[in-house]
């Protein structure tokens, strides 16, 4: 049975103040953040790609263990489309390097534009692009994606299908590589991470992510629903649903104050 990680996508949210983050405030929102949580997703790296020096101080103010998930840049999935894009992915790798040498490095996440429908040639060209050694987990948002050529060029290059909870997919259990990769959305009428999930809403998820968990050596789980530090709220609900323990390096005490 393999291991399961849940988090939070982003962790530097205002409106966490107060309802995660103490009231006072914390010097470091990433450390405090890691004295609860095992991994989080990293969606900053999706708008603009900082410095390198910036993945190295991510290293130092974590625990060991802690483990990181990052977006590949917006300019690779949504102004290239996948083409052409050799050297912003060039780029991404290099920022991902101090990660990955830190053994802290989980996927790397393809989030796909909904307006990008598949295209095998294309997509080949781009798994083939990508740098060896780089988990990588690819998100669809078009149902063409969904097809059994889509799935089969994952299994070939041995990156993960992300499960979704979501308006536009269904929830698809697909496997395509030795770790398993989740999103919670939400489904907000208007924006779809402006949503709460009920305790209720959450239980069907246990035996999907034992599922998962029975197929994998490893599942990754993200709260993407930040509004109101709702994210942080949900994924400490599942954890608990699922008994998972807290982080070996955490304080004693509640996950979520």
């Amino acid at each position: 049975m393999g291991a399961v990680y849940l988090g939070t996508s982003g962790w530097d949210y205002p409106e966490w103040v107060g309802r995660f983050y103490p009231k006072r405030g914390v010097a470091d929102q990433l450390r405090y953040y890691a004295g609860f949580y095992p991994i989080v997703e990293v969606n900053s790296t999706f708008y603009r790609l900082p410095p390198v020096s910036v993945a190295r101080s991510w290293v130092r103010r974590t625990p060991k263990e802690f483990r990181f998930a990052l977006k590949f840049p917006q300019t690779i999935t949504h102004d290239r489309k996948l083409i052409g894009a050799e050297h912003e992915i060039a780029e991404f790798a290099a920022f991902l390097e101090p990660l990955r040498e830190a053994r802290k490095l989980s996927a790397a996440l393809v989030q796909l534009p909904p307006s990008l429908a598949f295209e095998p040639a294309t997509v080949r060209r781009f798994y083939e692009s990508l740098p060896e050694g780089i988990p990588v987990a690819v998100e669809p948002r078009e149902r063409s994606w969904l097809a059994p050529e889509s799935k089969a060029l994952l299994k070939e290059f041995g990156y993960a299908y992300v499960v979704v909870d979501e308006p536009l997919l269904p929830i698809d259990l697909t496997v395509t590589a030795s770790f398993s990769y989740v999103r919670w959305h939400g489904h907000g009428a208007q924006i779809w991470y402006d949503y709460t999930y009920s305790p209720e809403e959450l239980r069907p998820w246990v035996p999907r992510v034992e599922q998962l968990r029975d197929r994998t050596e490893v599942v990754y789980g993200f709260f993407n629903n930040h509004f109101r530090g709702d994210a942080a709220v949900n994924a400490r609900t599942l954890a608990e649903l699922l008994q998972l323990p807290p982080p070996p390096w955490a304080s004693a005490g509640k996950l979520v104050p």
